[in-house]
């Protein structure tokens, strides 16, 4: 019989399992249904405070004072340390966020008031196509164009899992410098270079109002894990952390306070998707202007004939050809 880390039922919420994915409903400030030194890896994007909606519910993160906020926030990173094993990694995706006129500088408050875990690292998420600065700040700022990364480790820093990303050093047999070479290639470096999602139609399609891209958590489950281990994510949206643990052949464990989001997380997790390939997210080191991601994603939207909602689907439409390839012959 399968011994699970976790209650499979219990009354404060619905639990949803998708294969060897498995989401709980209900607050990550008490993530009591699952048990101690279950997960191998942790990776989420919080709520980012006073700024967005996730879905109307009267007690969500992110709508309380500021200090209030990163108080909450302490009590999902503890659970997070109590359920991660030893030698585990949390990365926490967020940036800083600017409210009447004053500056808070999210990342770094989450990173002095954290308790048990240890930061290790920071990588830059670099966004090519983030939107420009508010109104208000549109001719005063510099557009913003990336997000932290904060990786954190629980116990010996020099013994969790790390598996460094590397794509083909493009001039191996030409460099005579022997110490320069590399024959598994050279690292990506620490800005990663990954678009986010700006699809006209996101909304229509059902997508979270802050899902981040399949290639920002494959490389981090890539880098931080191995397959058949445990990835948890304490603020699962709309299910974009586990929809990639199921297609690298890790288990999965969510948290989301919003039991509507059901349907949506049990689709997203059940999309078919393929692991990029690293060459294709080759950042700011490419010798060309054309850096980062320079293939349509997998995913596309179709409209279904005489329907006017939109549903997601792999590879190719209808008709044979990718809905974003532009070779594409006209209708």
């Amino acid at each position: 019989m399968e011994t699970l880390p976790f209650l499979p039922e219990a009354d404060d919420g619905p639990t949803l399992r998708v294969e060897n994915q498995t989401v709980f409903f209900g607050t990550s400030e008490n993530m009591s249904r699952i048990d101690d030194n279950a997960a191998d890896f942790v990776v989420t994007s919080p709520p980012y405070w006073n700024l967005k909606n996730y879905g109307g519910m009267e007690n969500q993160i992110g709508q309380e004072g500021y200090r209030e906020y990163l108080n909450r926030l302490n009590l999902v990173w503890g659970e997070c340390f109590r359920i991660a094993k030893d030698n585990a990694v949390l990365v926490v995706n967020i940036n800083s966020r600017r409210h009447q006129k004053q500056f808070y500088p999210i990342p770094f408050d989450i990173a002095q008031t954290i308790e048990g875990w240890k930061l290790w690292d920071t990588v830059i998420w670099y966004i090519p196509n983030a939107l420009p600065q508010p109104n208000h700040y549109r001719e005063r700022l510099f557009d913003n164009k990336f997000e932290y990364l904060l990786v954190f480790v629980k116990g010996d820093p020099e013994k969790h899992t790390f598996h460094k990303p590397r794509v083909p050093q493009k001039y191996l047999t030409a460099d005579p410098r022997s110490h320069k070479r590399n024959e598994n290639g050279r690292c990506l470096g620490n800005i990663i270079r990954i678009p986010a999602y700006r699809p006209p139609n996101v909304k229509e399609s059902g997508y979270h109002v802050a899902a981040y891209p399949e290639e920002l958590v494959a490389l981090l489950l890539e880098t931080y894990t191995n397959p058949g281990d445990t990835v948890l994510d304490p603020f699962l949206g709309s299910g974009t952390t586990l929809k990639v643990a199921r297609h690298m052949k890790r288990s999965g464990l969510g948290y989301e306070l919003n039991p509507d989001f059901q349907t949506l997380i049990r689709c997203r997790i059940e999309e078919n998707w393929a692991v990029p390939d690293w060459k294709s997210l080759d950042l700011l080191h490419s010798s060309t202007m054309e850096t980062g991601t320079l293939k349509p994603r997998k995913v596309q939207y179709h409209k279904k004939p005489q329907d006017t909602t939109y549903r997601l689907f792999e590879g190719k439409s209808a008709n044979g050809y990718s809905e974003l390839d532009p070779s594409e012959p006209e209708a």
